[in-house]
């Protein structure tokens, strides 16, 4: 489903973009540009959240360490 609406460029980029992609083709340019975008945004929260997820069970993976080590 598309959905039609406005947004507003700054000119030097349009006019550079225009070099490169027809008028026609400025909403698929625009489309795909905005879906890599959005998938490299998606993809750094999610190595954030991972990071995140890592660092707050460091702590429980050295206590299990350690009470592997008394076994030991």
């Amino acid at each position: 489903m598309t959905t039609k609406t406005t947004v507003t460029l700054d000119e030097e980029p349009l006019l550079r973009l225009r070099e490169f992609v027809p008028q026609r083709g400025l909403s698929r340019f625009i489309n795909e540009t905005l879906a890599e975008k959005l998938a490299a945004l998606e993809r750094q929260r999610i190595e954030e959240e991972m990071k995140e997820g890592y660092i707050a069970t460091r702590q429980d993976r050295e206590e299990l360490a350690e009470d592997w080590n008394a076994v030991w």
